[in-house]
């Protein structure tokens, strides 16, 4: 009937309305660095991360790698009135915003190899006296805080904050840690409970304009069909306020926050090949800013043997047979109710040694104490593989079967 026909028309005006009123930050791609992928260093940066006062242990982290140089998830964005275009890291994990900034000495290598803001270009630009820093490594990274406006995708996309948008100018960048980083600098996105000098983030204001932003969530597409590493090919997509229906199946499974400070939730039971390994629930944080899927030791050593992991030395990194991937257990953690699994081809990291491919697993053991831990991570090998959704307004994280 005419009435039918009309509701049916209007529904899916509804559906295309609802989808028009997110925004899409296309993500970049970029092929993991074996070099970085030190187990035992990187253990190190994220207890500094997550364990509040930890000294980072000298002998054993190495100025120049951390986690960033395998980090998939980062996109673009502008700085300032004409827009400065940079490549920010999406990091679930932190809450800061930082840029390297004109007038870093020369002496700082990573500063000078990346995209830097400059204040005097910008006409929205306000230098405050409000010193910053944040320690990575061994160091720290040093600067002042700046107000100006900061836009998601382009200074034209309609996604931006006003000039009173605080963050970090970097005059000094420890060591080596962010010289071969493919990005500029890093926009936090975690809570602002856990905020260096109380900045607030820029999704902040983003969300609160409701009429440009229904939903104050944001939530990540990777592109993992992807082949050649050619520069046009999309390696997936950040969405702000809202969900991409196009990019999951089914129905997202959620799970409430348990803090507002990082993204942290409850994991349930953790099973290989259906045996269980993990009765849950426990503490995990969801970071995109970090590449890996960590846990206690103890029950990280009995998954990588299971899957005929072969330890390093003493490094806490195990090879497996790159011939043997597809015949490797399935791995399935429960989230929301639901079962979401891992399969060999998941979890294994194909990196290239000198030529020679190798096949690394994805998953680490870290000891964190008690009363920060004991703690899961879930990085890139988890919500890489599943369409992941953070939604603020409502506390919790959501995930779904990527499509």
């Amino acid at each position: 009937t005419l009435v039918a026909t009309m509701k049916g028309a209007i529904v899916c005006l509804l559906a295309v309305v609802a989808v028009e009123a997110i925004y899409r930050v296309p993500m970049h791609k970029i092929e993991l660095d074996r070099s970085a992928h030190k187990p035992k260093v990187i253990a190190e940066y994220l207890k500094q991360k997550y364990i509040k006062g930890y000294k980072v242990n000298s002998l054993i982290y190495e100025e120049g790698l951390s986690d960033f140089s395998n980090a998939q998830y980062y996109g673009d964005i502008t700085i300032g009135t004409p827009g400065q275009k940079f490549k920010a890291l999406f990091d679930t994990g932190s809450s800061n915003l930082w840029m390297p900034c004109k007038g870093c000495p020369s002496s700082d290598i990573a500063c000078l190899t990346h995209n830097q803001y400059d204040g005097s270009k910008s006409s929205t630009y306000t230098k405050t006296d409000i010193p910053f820093a944040i320690e990575y490594g061994t160091g720290a990274m040093t600067g002042y805080v700046v107000d100006d406006v900061v836009c998601f995708g382009n200074d034209k996309s309609g996604y931006c904050t006003d000039k009173t948008q605080g963050f970090a100018c970097a005059m000094a960048e420890p060591g080596l840690t962010f010289v071969a980083a493919r990005f500029d600098g890093i926009l936090g996105m975690g809570w602002d409970s856990i905020s260096v000098d109380g900045l607030t983030q820029p999704m902040d204001q983003i969300w609160a304009d409701k009429d440009n932003c229904p939903e104050a969530i944001f939530a990540f597409w990777l592109n993992r069909d992807l082949h050649g590493g050619l520069a046009n090919q999309n390696g997936g997509e950040m969405t702000l306020c809202g969900t991409d229906p196009a990019h999951y199946v089914g129905e997202i499974a959620w799970e409430p926050l348990t803090a507002e400070d990082y993204w942290r939730i409850n994991l349930g039971e953790v099973k290989v090949g259906g045996v269980s390994y993990s009765k849950g629930p426990v503490s995990a944080i969801v970071d995109t800013g970090t590449s890996l899927l960590t846990g206690p030791p103890d029950v990280m050593d009995k998954i990588n043997h299971a899957i005929g992991g072969r330890e390093l030395g003493q490094t806490g990194e195990f090879m497996v047979s790159c011939h043997n991937i597809t015949n490797l257990p399935d791995i399935s953690f429960n989230l929301g109710g639901q079962d979401f699994v891992l399969k060999g081809e998941d979890y294994i990291l194909k990196m290239t040694n000198a030529g020679v491919s190798e096949c690394i697993s994805g998953f680490m053991g870290m000891d964190v104490p008690p009363p920060a831990g004991p703690l899961w991570i879930l990085g890139d090998v988890f919500i890489g593989k599943f369409y992941s959704v953070f939604d603020h307004g409502n506390e919790r994280v959501g995930f779904a079967i990527s499509a």
